[in-house]
């Protein structure tokens, strides 16, 4: 009989490539990794992994095997929400990952809203961007996750978890306050403008110069941050224009002017992600409904 959890090694190390990332996530040693996966192949009879020097690569056996273990991993993940589910009761734990816009927006309403409902349900909450929030539910470090996705940005789909998308935003120029401009403001309006990005957010860097591109230009970035903060202090200041997603922009905007930008038309879809068969545990059932409920009480 497999060992699940060496299953799960396995499918984490086909999807981060190392020894060492794959200890990191999911709170292994890499000896002790290394020692989990020669067991596999011993139970196994066959070699699993080929050095590629700091890196490994997989036999066809091996990727065989994370074929299977994605439905093995649901079907137990499954089997243990049902058995919780006899308890007739919602507590425990439930984890959740939370990009910082959502975290600020409603997570702590839901959160709140989920405390008065069930007083047995202690909720752990952490900040992780999106591609981190992913690989911490499928390793198991985290039961749900927020996550966002521009429509000029799709992500590939993951088959160790299942993507629920519970609002879009619109993407909105940041102007400041005395300039007279439209209620939808073509982007390539703004092509002559000098423009505050992103620093380290590289997804939405991207997506500024994707669409600036499809607009017809190259934006200028005279001024980077990491902190939305400062973006629309510097937009207020009058040295330049952005881009922000609506959650982030709308607490920020009382010193300048938003604005729906067209031609591209531009949206984030932020989304609840489980791990595949985790979502009818009951903690993680209540803690997700809480959530969706929470998603109305954001200003648009």
């Amino acid at each position: 009989m497999l060992e699940p959890r060496r299953l799960r090694l396995l499918r984490e190390l086909a999807s981060r490539g190392t020894i060492a990332a794959t200890a990191e996530a999911c709170g292994y040693t890499p000896s002790g990794v290394s020692q989990q996966l020669a067991l596999l192949e011993r139970e196994v009879r066959m070699p699993l992994l080929v050095r590629e020097g700091r890196r490994v690569a997989l036999t066809e056996a091996a990727r065989v095997l994370v074929g299977h273990a994605e439905r093995v991993l649901a079907a137990l993940e499954a089997a243990e929400a049902a058995l919780a589910g006899l308890a007739g009761s919602v507590s425990g734990t439930a984890r959740l990952a939370a990009f910082p816009t959502a975290a600020a927006a409603f997570v702590p309403s839901a959160i709140a809203r989920c405390r008065a409902e069930h007083p047995d349900l202690r909720v752990v909450l952490t900040e992780e961007e999106t591609d981190g929030a992913v690989l911490a539910v499928r390793s198991g470090r985290i039961d749900l996750a927020l996550v966002y996705e521009y429509d000029l940005l799709p992500r590939l789909a993951d088959p160790g978890v299942t993507v629920e998308p519970l609002l879009t935003e619109p993407l909105l120029a940041v102007l400041p306050a005395g300039r007279a401009a439209p209620d939808r403001l073509p982007l390539a309006s703004l092509a002559d403008e000098a423009w505050i990005a992103p620093h380290s957010d590289t997804a939405l860097r991207a997506v500024l110069e994707r669409a600036c591109g499809v607009a017809g230009f190259a934006p200028a970035i005279d001024y980077a941050s990491d902190d939305y903060t400062v973006i629309v202090a510097l937009v207020a200041a009058g040295l330049g224009v952005s881009l922000l997603p609506e959650l982030a922009a709308e607490p920020l905007s009382a010193d300048v002017q938003l604005r729906p930008v067209a031609d591209p038309e531009l949206t984030r879809t932020v989304s609840l992600v489980t791990r595949a068969g985790r979502g009818a545990h009951p903690a993680v059932a209540a803690l997700a409904r809480c959530l969706r409920e929470a998603v109305p009480d954001v200003p648009t």
